[in-house]
């Protein structure tokens, strides 16, 4: 049984990275594409492209430790000029189990809110977050935890075909898993007292969220009623898969 382990331990480490290539490719659902792989399975690099993202280079090495405790972990970096990511990885009974942190500059954010005329001048910061998805099953969501800060600063969108610009304060979004496998996020910023945006999306892909009248103060188009700052004034919801 040892000589097997070590022959499993010894092909891994000579295994090319093109072997990554085949599986994400082939099981990722086009979500995740992987390309220009050099190493092996145990250590190497390549470019990543995360849901049409800017290409990025990513590297990984596989702790021989967890291989001898049966726990199995791929420690990575993701880096491009806009984006830096520090995470790991685990599969296990057809999950993977990924956590990381690290920062998303507003270029790489921009490229994704450009179709909705939002320009954006902060950067997020991922603190932390945790999740699972299903291997099998169009990388299913089935656990998502998190602490993401928002750096602050100017905002530009169109309205009515006008132009306008705002200063946006310090937001905080936390994630959290609820019962029935519904998954919460909460915005909040220091500078206000009450959560000002709510949201929860729920296993079937229906996305649920909640809007405050002091978001709506923020961005320049304040709600007309009389509704005090704490309160949701709107609710939209859509089925995002």
């Amino acid at each position: 049984l040892i000589i097997c382990f070590l022959v499993l331990c010894f092909a891994i480490m000579k295994a090319p990275a093109s072997l990554i290539e085949r599986i994400v490719n082939n099981e990722s659902q086009n979500l995740i594409q992987f390309s220009s792989p050099t190493g092996t399975l145990w250590q190497g690099t390549g470019i990543i492209n995360i849901i049409n993202s800017p290409d990025s280079a990513i590297s990984w090495s596989l702790p021989l430790l967890d291989i001898l405790k049966l726990k199995p972990k791929i420690l990575w970096n993701i880096e491009s000029h806009t984006l830096i990511l520090d995470g790991e990885s685990v599969i296990l009974m057809g999950e993977i189990e990924t956590s990381a942190k690290g920062k998303i500059a507003s270029g790489q954010l921009n490229k994704i809110f450009a179709p909705y005329d939002v320009l954006l001048g902060g950067d997020l910061l991922i603190k932390t977050i945790s999740i699972t998805n299903k291997l099998n099953e169009n990388f299913l969501i089935t656990n998502l935890t998190g602490d993401l800060h928002w750096t602050g600063g100017p905002v530009s969108y169109v309205l009515s075909k006008t132009s306008v610009t705002v200063t946006s304060p310090v937001f905080q979004l936390k994630l959290s898993n609820q019962i029935k496998g519904v998954i919460q996020a909460i915005l909040n910023s220091p500078n206000y007292d009450y959560p000002l945006m709510k949201a929860r999306l729920e296993p079937k892909g229906i996305l649920k969220i909640q809007v405050s009248k002091g978001f709506t103060k923020i961005f320049g188009n304040e709600w007309p009623g009389r509704e005090s700052d704490d309160q949701f004034i709107l609710e939209l919801e859509e089925r995002i898969f």
